[in-house]
């Protein structure tokens, strides 16, 4: 995995403010809601700690957070509130044991969207799995799941909203499995750019069962919250009509995996 994000660690927080990430919050802990009570957690690419602590808020037991950014971990560590929570520097995409494990879940928000090609995807999945406790999950964020990423790419272009705030996304070229792009966005403190990738739902599948995850990929039905100013600070005008838009083309997916 890239060490990109050693420059940009205070852009990446402003980004991590956004309407977009409190959507992806939320939807996030209704995702591990059945299964996160008392459980021990591995939060892979888990950069300054944005979901962490959140993570023990919500009722784990234990947090081990990984990240290849030793400076994203040193932030992270000045940040940590809590003795339930600790870091390493660790490449997520190279297959290893992780101290503190096995563990009940491993967390991924913003991991597998890294993966450049499929090869690579499938050391994710394995570090994912050799980690995790028989009968554990997988739990993460990632790109929307599509079998045609470059055309999902284009049509976002087309959008109103422009993920409400979350950024644009750029195709910069093909990879086995997918594609790469860029993530361009506005924060205070000048713009936000990083390389991404979004390989396709076929890939994702593949990849995760030769990786030792044998258990059905579940793309999880994203929603708003009763009361949508949680995430957006206010009422919205048309909430059916703007809520129908994004959906059709969120910029995040929600996906849950059982080891077997």
């Amino acid at each position: 995995m890239s060490t990109q994000y050693d420059s940009i660690v205070e852009q990446y927080d402003e980004f991590r403010k956004k309407v977009g990430t409190r959507l992806e919050n939320y939807n996030i802990q209704q995702a591990l809601a059945p299964y996160i009570k008392g459980a021990k957690i591995l939060d892979l690419a888990c950069g300054t700690g944005h979901y962490s602590h959140q993570l023990i808020d919500w009722g784990a037991s234990q947090v081990v957070g990984v990240d290849i950014s030793a400076g994203m971990i040193a932030t992270a560590k000045a940040r940590a509130i809590s003795s339930d929570v600790s870091y390493q520097i660790e490449d997520c995409s190279k297959p290893k044991k992780i101290e503190g494990g096995p563990f009940d879940i491993v967390f991924g928000s913003w991991l597998l969207n890294y993966a450049p090609d499929a090869s690579v995807m499938v050391d994710m999945f394995t570090n994912i799995s050799m980690n995790m406790k028989e009968g554990g999950r997988f739990i993460g964020a990632t790109v929307k799941a599509s079998e045609n990423p470059r055309e999902y790419v284009e049509a976002t272009a087309k959008m109103n909203i422009m993920f409400w705030e979350y950024g644009r996304i750029e195709w910069t070229g093909d990879v086995d499995g997918g594609i790469s792009t860029r993530v361009i966005a506005d924060v205070g403190s000048g713009t936000l750019s990083f390389k991404n990738y979004h390989l396709s739902k076929s890939a994702y599948s593949k990849a995760a069962k030769e990786g030792g995850m044998k258990g059905p990929l579940r793309w999880k039905t994203l929603s708003l919250p009763e009361d949508e100013s949680e995430i957006f600070g206010h009422k919205l005008k048309d909430r059916e009509k703007q809520w129908a838009e994004y959906s059709k083309l969120p910029h995040f997916s929600i996906l849950e995996i059982e080891k077997d």
